[in-house]
């Protein structure tokens, strides 16, 4: 190995250090400068030639969020309150204005003569139904919400109970019917079930119904009256509702009769005064009218018309009649349901759906003269058999149409000059 001294006769020459010497000298100064470089640069720093900013880094994200770029902060939104349901929007309590649109609106004068189908049926008040069959239009009413006007008595609590409509309308050309209603209110209001209820219209429940309505009406002579209406129609009542509730207890359909929870809110209607019986005749002009005018104004589509039998009454539609069907606010989902007298063949009638806006299409057209126009294609009656159709055609193909189109084109046709009247204009 070289030796690392210096040769003592050498100093007037350039002095070469042995290589070993050289590396770790120079490892060191590396050493070296790396310590201190941070602190004292040897060299200026070169300028950096340009390139892209580097991104920022994402802004931190919520969980659950899917945006991946920074935005201006949003306000989160109000929570929404859930939409109630068909049940709870008619059992719900009615705002002041509600009240006042659904319970101000005019009555017609109570009619002078009470007609009927038949000369023997006329003047008769009927405070109890007769249609036996009405669980038909069960599957066709259920929930249809909206709103109900309907004639009769206990029909209205039948089919209310089914459709459950925001608002209902009870209508009677006669007093002693929209009377009556008083009657089932208070015996709502007294009893928390069907059975409770039922007992007060048997004999054992009678001294019980007169106090009730001694307790809930202050008026004295409407105490009395009401009394009165209750004593004197009480076992028909009994006998109706009864054989209605075997009638859907044997058929498995709910009613406020047999079911707990439909007799739950048809109670509960009442008790928030959604349910208005009132006197109104079909052929009057204020009654309709009003009703036609409060549920346009509390946004209320009338989706249940319940006119029963009472277009037997009549040879021909009047204007009027016309006029307050077609004022009513109706949609697609809206029906017409009524009856046809057939207690000759079956002790019953025939049950009909129409429609609404079809019905509207036959009432406006000038060849349709009365009910039996618009059924013209109803099914026989069978004794001992339930019968119910549909009216969903065009009015244009009634019988009674076709022959009155016959009839404007013979017309037309003799007013040609004879020698220009076309072949087929005959007559």
């Amino acid at each position: 190995m070289p030796s690392s001294r210096r040769p003592p006769s050498d100093l007037s020459r350039g002095w070469t250090p042995p290589r070993r010497a050289v590396w770790v000298a120079l490892g060191l100064a590396v050493l070296a400068g790396a310590c201190t470089r941070a602190e004292s640069p040897r060299e200026p720093p070169k300028q950096p030639t340009e390139t892209a900013p580097e991104p920022a880094p994402p802004p931190e994200v919520a969980a659950g969020s899917h945006d991946t770029e920074a935005g201006p902060e949003v306000e989160p939104e109000e929570a929404k309150e859930p939409e109630l349901t068909v049940a709870e929007r008619a059992t719900a309590p009615m705002t002041d204005e509600q009240r006042r649109l659904f319970l101000g609106t005019a009555e017609d004068p109570p009619t002078e003569v009470r007609l009927g189908v038949t000369r023997g049926r006329e003047g008769k008040h009927y405070l109890a139904g007769n249609e036996k069959t009405l669980q038909v239009y069960y599957p066709l009413l259920k929930d249809l919400g909206g709103g109900y006007v309907g004639v009769g008595s206990d029909q209205a609590y039948i089919l209310i109970g089914w459709a459950k409509p925001e608002f209902a309308w009870l209508i009677d050309y006669d007093p002693e019917v929209v009377a009556i209603h008083s009657v089932y209110k208070a015996f709502f209001a007294a009893n928390e079930t069907p059975d409770a209820f039922l007992e007060l219209w048997t004999e054992d429940g009678r001294a019980r119904g007169k106090t009730i309505l001694a307790e809930a009406i202050e008026d004295e002579r409407e105490r009395k009256r009401m009394q009165r209406l209750y004593l004197r129609y009480r076992g028909w009542i009994n006998r109706r509702l009864q054989a209605v509730r075997r009638r859907f207890v044997a058929e498995e359909v709910p009613s406020f009769l047999n079911d707990q929870a439909t007799y739950d809110h048809v109670r509960g209607m009442l008790a928030v005064d959604r349910i208005r019986p009132m006197v109104t005749n079909l052929l009057d002009d204020e009654g309709v009218a009003g009703i036609a005018e409060s549920a346009r104004s509390l946004d209320v589509p009338i989706r249940l018309l319940y006119l029963s039998n009472a277009e037997e009454y009549w040879s021909r539609y009047s204007e009027q009649f016309r006029a307050n069907v077609q004022s009513l606010r109706f949609d697609e989902r809206s029906q017409i349901v009524r009856t046809l007298l057939t207690w000759k063949v079956n002790e019953d009638y025939v049950y009909n759906s129409q429609p609404a806006l079809n019905y509207l299409r036959w009432l406006a057209h000038p060849a349709i003269r009365n009910v039996y126009d618009i059924a013209h294609a109803r099914p026989k009656a069978v004794a001992g058999e339930s019968t119910y159709f549909e009216v969903n055609s065009r009015p244009e193909d009634a019988p009674s149409a076709r022959k009155a189109a016959e009839r404007a084109e013979l017309r037309a046709c003799k007013r040609q000059p004879a020698g220009q009247r076309p072949k087929t204009c005959s007559g």
